[in-house]
């Protein structure tokens, strides 16, 4: 369902390993899809009955979906607010915002209450492999199902239809999850299913996909495909496991500072339509990891975001590479790359194009030959391609600069836009109110007067999914 956007909702987050175990005559692919589906079956039942339990995460709350009782059955009554939970549960604050789509979209701010599942089958929510054994004649098989069920709610929703709306996606996820293991079986290799949630354009709510563990995204696309098509969306990607949303607790681990723009003040959304790259970039910045580069090093730093972006969003699966490996690349590269990396200058527009096509980064190449303002051009790529933007400055005889764009802000009534910019120039500790007063600003006309003459690298979103 499409919430509107005007306060705070409220997600339940279901939790638990269910274990499937059972025993088969043979090990071949038919006879253990066939049990593992009759596993499945058996386990139903159990599942939407009154032994199918949930537990706040500190075991203070219990509640029995299936039969509409809780441990405060008096506060939470078929016909209360679902709020009324709020009381006797922790929550977790996040918000979702679905950024670079036509329309700009509000933020819809969530409590976040999370609930484990109690099953006389439940076990740890690890996700590690199918066991299969011999006992006598006959082999014996288990796995964990490592649930993780959405369901968004208003406060004002009755409890006993929220109860109701629990135990339907419970039971839909385990389906799609019995219907992923009877696709990606193959041979005697039965694959775990794992639940991914996604912000999609235009919606408010999370969209939950079930993958195999341990298949390729390569591999994975026919499904994406399928689901393309059955969501409406676009023939780029969205669906790919890296761009999976982040729950509080659940953030990317990064030796780097990610998102540093999200630490700024926010411009005022009555007065501006704003286009931000959607996903995480890494913050690369000179003299870091007591590399001395200042003074030539900051356009290796603008790579280096602009990979890490792609990395994060699942366009490439390779890693970010350091200052070196970036000068070792570029040395293999040709001979002329290897003077410039020798000694030390600045890089080119050949040196970034070659590097990003490296990493499968098609792009385009803009250059300011006179004094002018902003490229009109930025407005739309923030708006279709999302994708972070190399600049630099060409000024003969002028101190070199360069930075990342990381989003443009429009002013439809005035004309006048500002942009985001992140300087890898900055030499500072990694302190994010050091980064917030040195390093990344919205910037209007004054930004476009100091660059003067510039070039712009513009990295294209791939097509397909």
């Amino acid at each position: 369902m499409a919430l509107p956007s005007d306060k705070e909702y409220l997600l339940f987050r279901i939790k638990g390993g269910i274990g499937l175990e059972g025993s088969l005559s043979k090990i071949d692919e038919t006879s253990i899809k066939a049990a593992f589906q009759e596993a499945l079956n058996e386990l139903m039942p159990k599942i939407n009955s009154k032994a199918f339990t949930l537990t706040s995460t500190d075991g203070t709350f219990y509640m029995w979906p299936k039969i509409h009782a809780s441990t405060k059955p008096s506060e939470l009554n078929e016909n209360a607010p679902c709020k009324s939970i709020l009381k006797y549960v922790t929550t977790e604050a996040s918000d979702l915002h679905q950024q670079g789509s036509k329309e700009q979209l509000p933020k819809v701010f969530l409590k976040i209450v999370n609930l484990q599942i109690q099953l006389e089958m439940t076990r740890p929510q690890i996700i590690g492999r199918v066991v299969i054994e011999h006992r006598n004649s006959r082999m014996h098989y288990k796995l964990t199902l490592p649930v993780d069920v959405l369901v968004f709610a208003d406060p004002q929703d009755h409890w006993g239809a929220l109860q109701d709306h629990i135990m339907d996606a419970v039971i839909t996820q385990l389906t799609s999850m019995s219907k992923c293991i009877q696709q990606y079986t193959k041979g005697k290799s039965v694959p775990i299913p794992q639940a991914f949630h996604f912000i999609l354009p235009n919606k408010t709510t999370l969209t939950t996909v079930i993958y195999p563990a341990g298949i390729s995204d390569e591999t994975l696309e026919p499904q994406r495909k399928e689901l393309h098509v059955e969501l409406g969306l676009a023939s780029i990607p969205y669906l790919r496991r890296p761009m999976a949303y982040n729950f509080p607790g659940e953030e990317v681990v990064s030796d780097y500072l990610l998102n540093v723009h999200e630490h700024l003040p926010p411009l005022d959304p009555e007065v501006f339509k704003i286009y931000l790259p959607s996903g995480i970039y890494e913050f690369h910045h000179c003299m870091q990891e007591n590399e001395n580069d200042e003074g030539w090093g900051s356009l290796y730093h603008c790579l280096q975001v602009i990979i890490s972006w792609f990395k994060y969003q699942g366009y490439t699966a390779k890693p970010v590479p350091t200052l070196k490996e970036l000068q070792e690349m570029l040395s293999k590269m040709n001979k002329n790359f290897a003077k410039v990396v020798e000694a030390e200058e600045w890089l080119k527009a050949e040196h970034l194009q070659a590097t990003l096509r490296h990493f499968r980064i098609t792009n385009s190449i803009t250059e300011m030959k006179s004094k002018a303002e902003e490229p009109r051009e930025l407005v739309p790529h923030f708006r279709h391609h999302g994708t972070p933007v190399v600049i630099w400055n060409k000024v003969i005889f002028s101190k070199p600069k360069a930075y990342v764009l990381l989003g443009m802000a429009e002013d439809e009534k005035q004309d006048t836009r500002k942009v985001l910019t992140l300087s890898t120039m900055y030499t500072g500790p990694d302190e994010i109110p050091k980064i917030i007063d040195e390093a990344v600003a919205w910037r209007g006309k004054e930004f476009w007067d100091e660059m003067e003459l510039f070039s712009l690298i513009l990295p294209q979103r791939p097509m397909g999914v």
